[in-house]
């Protein structure tokens, strides 16, 4: 297998998996676990694997629609396409998640606390998702105290050139037009995205009548070339551009009013991948950058981050029973904008992990993790993770895991510097949040294809840092530990050859250090969903989201307020035209239920949608 994992990891070209929902189970191989290439039911910690299959059958038009329904995840989303969208991973959210696309680390470094906005990342040219539960700090580095989003870009297994061409047109004015091909032969692996979205959009603000429209364009492009038995050379890069329309506060208050955003987002990554003898070597280098502009009644501001990061990673198989991990890392993130001490400030982090990954029986495999980062703003931090995956019997799996983490303050946390009506300004004596993570699951997979699972997890922060109302208002950390824990069950099974049945349930306690619970965090979250073959032609599909228990800030003074529960049903039809042609139908909210995944910001109504979409 050398020489496999730099492939994908580097690539996205994904391993084919199937369903637990078919009539055979297969082990998806994941990477993102142990950064090396791993049967799923050999890792210690909870991951969902998304292939492209799984993504077209759902035909979600942004990421964060799709992942919002796995164990663990949920969404909280200001209005429309475009609009803020923040994800949470076992109620830990952005700050707390580390977010990959072809290997490059996409957070923003001049956001608030150092995060990717999902808002508008598109699926057009998604193949494969790898979502990782749990404190991997370990492995990935100080951001990763929640988890780890691993998005790789279209891929195929298919030799020759493939082309695929969407369309697609619905409700709101909106309409969308992806383009995508991938090249493979013996040497040469390439692939190549082009999507464009338009929209009308909505009122983000639920007592608004003007809506919020949208556009984003997005172009990807990946490669790799096998030069020799022993050496690969590749790269990927991506672009997005996107504008938005927006609503948002006035004194404090949530209004229907006229506010814009531009923003692109770039990332470019080289690697180098070099076998010698029992050792597998990567060599890599990204770049990412992001601008962002925002247009305010009397307002007119700017915002710029990159990141330059460097990269070194080994993988020695020692034995057939013991394989090391181990590499280095370094990063320059840079914040540019005029509401920091002299318009720009920067972090430098360097890393080194080590990692032995030990099967001393068949049934049995250990992966102990120890990780150390300094950094420039707050000097050097340790962390370690331990993981088990123990197989008691054919089809059984029971996991465990604990890991240790760290968050550091952001550059605007520390710097930022906002004057006016309501002035606002950064804390540079903020220290670092720690973090302590456990979880124990079991999976069993039957012969008839049905799938259970359940994992019970606590994440604990101590020195939470939180917003403090004042004049100016500040930042500050928390004394004492806040926890988010709880249960995820999982589960998925055919019924007769026709139709598949699926469920994914969370149950999230968030607290602070002084009882209090979190906000966003929802104690219930359940998604049910139905796969049918209806015809030979003909599927379809329905899922149902059921949110219950949240809390959430009132708009117009901040206090915490109980939020509606809420129940969404969504639908799906495909039919295949010609054996290279299909066409669908998706419909949103079929119900025309009235709710919003965050205070005070509409989610959409019924909206109906239809597309056609051709390979060749």
């Amino acid at each position: 297998m050398k020489g496999l994992y730099f492939s994908l990891l580097a690539m996205g070209i994904c391993v084919p998996s199937v369903s637990p929902a078919q009539d055979t189970y297969l082990d998806p191989i994941v990477i993102t676990a142990n950064r090396t290439a791993t049967d799923l039911r050999r890792i210690g910690v909870s991951v969902a694997v998304v292939e492209d299959e799984d993504l077209k059958k759902a035909r979600d038009t942004s990421v964060a629609d799709y992942l919002a329904k796995l164990p663990g995840i949920s969404l909280a989303q200001q209005g429309p396409f475009g609009n803020s969208a923040n994800l949470r991973i076992r109620g830990a959210d952005g700050r707390y998640l580390a977010v990959f696309v072809d290997g490059i680390k996409v957070s923003d470094p001049s956001s608030t606390e150092v995060r990717f906005d999902f808002g508008s990342l598109l699926t057009s040219d998604i193949s494969r998702i790898e979502v990782l539960r749990g404190s991997q700090s370990a492995l990935w580095g100080g951001s990763a105290v929640g988890g780890v989003i691993n998005i790789s870009t279209r891929a195929t297994l298919d030799e020759g050139l493939n082309q695929t061409v969407t369309a697609e047109a619905g409700s709101f004015g909106t309409a969308k037009l992806a383009y995508g091909l991938t090249l493979k032969d013996e040497k040469l692996d390439l692939s190549f995205g082009l999507t464009h979205l338009r929209t009308d959009g909505f009122s983000a603000f639920g007592g608004g009548t003007e809506a919020d429209g949208a556009r984003a364009t997005r172009l990807s492009f990946s490669s790799r070339y096998q030069v020799s038995d022993t050496l690969a050379l590749g790269g990927s890069f991506f672009v997005q551009d996107t504008w938005q329309e927006y609503d948002g506060y006035v004194a404090f208050v949530l209004a229907d009013v006229a506010n814009e955003q531009s923003r692109r987002e770039a990332g470019v990554r080289s690697f180098a991948e070099l076998s010698t003898g029992s050792t597998e070597h990567l060599f890599e280098a990204s770049l990412f950058d992001m601008k962002r502009s925002y247009v305010q009644p009397g307002d007119l501001s700017s915002f710029g981050g990159r990141r330059l990061s460097l990269g070194y990673q080994g993988t020695t198989e020692v034995s057939d029973a013991l394989t090391l991990v181990y590499g280095l890392d370094w990063n320059d993130e840079t914040a540019t904008y005029t509401n920091l001490p002299g318009g720009k400030a920067d972090t430098r982090i360097w890393g080194a992990f080590a990692q032995a990954i030990w099967a001393p029986s068949d049934s049995f495999d250990v992966s102990a993790t120890v990780r150390t980062d300094r950094n420039s703003g707050f000097g050097t931090f340790d962390t370690g993770r331990l993981a088990l995956a123990w197989r008691p019997s054919e089809g059984t799996t029971i996991r465990a895991a604990a890991a240790t983490g760290f968050r550091a303050p952001s550059i605007d946390e520390r710097f930022g510097d906002y004057p006016g009506s309501f002035p606002f300004v950064g804390n540079p004596n903020l220290t670092p949040e720690d973090s302590l993570s456990y979880e124990l699951g079991i999976e069993h997979a039957y012969a008839s294809g049905a799938v259970v699972s359940a994992t019970a997890f606590r994440l604990a922060v101590d020195n939470l840092i939180t917003y403090q109302f004042g004049t100016p208002s500040t930042l500050a950390n928390v004394p004492g530990r806040s926890v988010r824990q709880g249960v995820e069950l999982a589960a998925s099974t055919p019924i007769g050859e026709k139709l598949n049945l699926g469920l994914a349930y969370t149950y999230t306690d968030g607290r602070r250090a002084d009882g209090k619970r979190l906000v966003q965090v929802p104690r219930h979250d359940l998604t049910l969903t139905m796969d049918a073959e209806l015809s030979d032609k003909l599927s379809g599909g329905l899922q149902l989201k059921h949110v219950a228990g949240r809390l959430d800030n009132d708009p117009s003074t901040f206090a915490p307020e109980v939020m509606p529960d809420y129940t969404v049903l969504n639908a799906q039809l495909t039919y295949q035209v010609t054996d290279s042609a299909e066409a669908y139908l998706r419909i949103e909210n079929l119900t025309d239920t009235r709710y919003e995944k965050v205070n005070g910001y509409e989610a959409s109504r019924r909206a109906i949608y239809a597309g056609i979409q051709a390979k060749f």
